[in-house]
């Protein structure tokens, strides 16, 4: 394994989402300026792994949110900028819906 490190980038949201020739590519962005967002990187992923990539990250947000929870716990802080992934929050928003 190499000593060198992949280049890290920044990004506070996704600008844009498309497929072709099998491929997503997800263009990451940051918010610069109040109506002024910026490109930072494009990943590739080829559309049979796109579910794994992406229960991959859902994974390990679950995985460090419950950690740092039970970090919390231990030392009795909260934490106010702790929340659900969206993933998490997204699907208990659809089952309260389907419940009225």
């Amino acid at each position: 394994m190499s000593d060198q490190r992949a280049p890290e980038y920044f990004a506070d949201l996704i600008s844009n989402v498309s497929h072709a020739n099998g491929v997503f590519r997800i263009t990451f962005a940051e918010q610069e300026a109040e109506n002024n967002v910026s490109d930072t990187v494009r990943l590739l992923i080829p559309a049979n792994q796109l579910q794994n990539v992406m229960q991959g990250i859902a994974n390990a947000a679950t995985e460090i949110r419950d950690k740092m929870q039970q970090a919390q716990a231990a030392t009795g802080e909260a934490d106010a900028t702790m929340g659900s992934p969206a993933a998490e929050e997204e699907a208990t928003e659809k089952k309260g819906k389907k419940k009225t």
